[in-house]
């Protein structure tokens, strides 16, 4: 009876644990645009992108993920832009942020020589993930 509950109670303690990994914005029940919204300065600036331009520029491919966000400032020069997505899986996670990756360092590419304000901003950016939500804020 006590190994028992040893056992119950570890495997409670493994449940809460996992729960408490989970990303901020599936906590709160919060949209990922709700969260993308949050997190920007001056959201009002920024314009929603189709899922089709999110996988026209980065690969990414709606069948891949669950919920996507993809926002540009109205000003396309100045680099700013947020694009949060939710994975179906692992593994779509994983291949969503080195797609953003390889996004991110094609726009500082783009940028380098001709918009100076934007490759800065690019160059202090960064792909986060939590969990199965992969983001990258430029702002």
């Amino acid at each position: 009876m006590k190994k028992s509950l040893t056992i119950l109670f570890l495997a409670s303690a493994l449940i809460l644990l996992a729960g408490c990994q989970t990303a901020p914005e599936a906590q709160t029940g919060l949209s990922l645009k709700d969260v993308a919204r949050q997190a920007l300065k001056d959201p009002d600036a920024f314009i929603p992108y189709t899922a089709e331009d999110l996988y026209d520029l980065t690969g990414i491919s709606p069948d891949n993920y669950t919920e996507a966000v993809f926002l540009r400032d109205q000003d396309t020069l100045s680099g700013r832009e947020a694009i949060m997505i939710r994975a179906k899986n692992a593994d779509a996670a994983r291949a969503a942020k080195e797609a953003l990756e390889r996004y991110l360092s094609q726009r500082k590419e783009e940028t380098r020589d001709y918009l100076p304000n934007a490759y800065h901003l690019l160059s202090d950016a960064k792909v986060e993930s939590s969990g199965l939500t992969v983001s990258l804020i430029i702002q």
